[in-house]
């Protein structure tokens, strides 16, 4: 896990994020707001990792231009929703806690376009952190979160 966080730590630096750690912002364990992300000092490699995935793919995007209107509620559904990708993609036991996304809200086209920005997002987070898994898993997680959003139930209601 440390070398993955490394590599996390070195990927988010490399786009331009600036990583602080204070005990400022307890009881959260992260924060991010315009490219600093900010961790709590003295979590354990594997309590860190997750935390700085979300701070990391909420930043990541924040800046995507977008053609929808994005509120702040489906932009945190779309973090939750990478993070858990990536998490799964590397069968990491964590991805719990990002399991709770829904990015349906009765607009299809919506829908789309946050499963477009949340496999991008995803992929250049495995790509840069694991590239074989990245290669290997993010289309089949992607594919299979692309087959239940296409299920008839959900093409329904609009």
């Amino acid at each position: 896990m440390a070398e993955r966080l490394e590599k996390l730590l070195a990927f988010a630096e490399s786009q331009q994020f600036k990583i602080e750690y204070t005990d400022r912002i307890a009881p959260a364990k992260g924060t991010s707001y315009r490219g600093v992300i900010r961790l709590y000092p003295g979590m354990e490699p594997a309590e860190v990792f997750p935390v700085l995935l979300h701070e990391l793919a909420s930043q990541m995007l924040y800046v995507i231009q977008r053609r929808t209107f994005v509120t702040r509620a489906i932009h945190q559904q779309e973090t939750k929703a990478a993070a858990f990708v990536v998490c799964e993609s590397l069968g990491l036991e964590n991805k719990a806690a990002f399991a709770d996304c829904q990015l349906y809200y009765g607009d299809a086209r919506l829908l789309t376009e946050s499963l477009e920005v949340v496999h991008r997002t995803a992929a250049r987070i495995l790509g840069a952190i694991s590239p074989r898994e990245a290669a290997e898993q993010t289309p089949a997680v992607a594919g299979t979160v692309l087959q239940q959003s296409a299920h008839p139930a959900a093409q329904e209601v609009r």
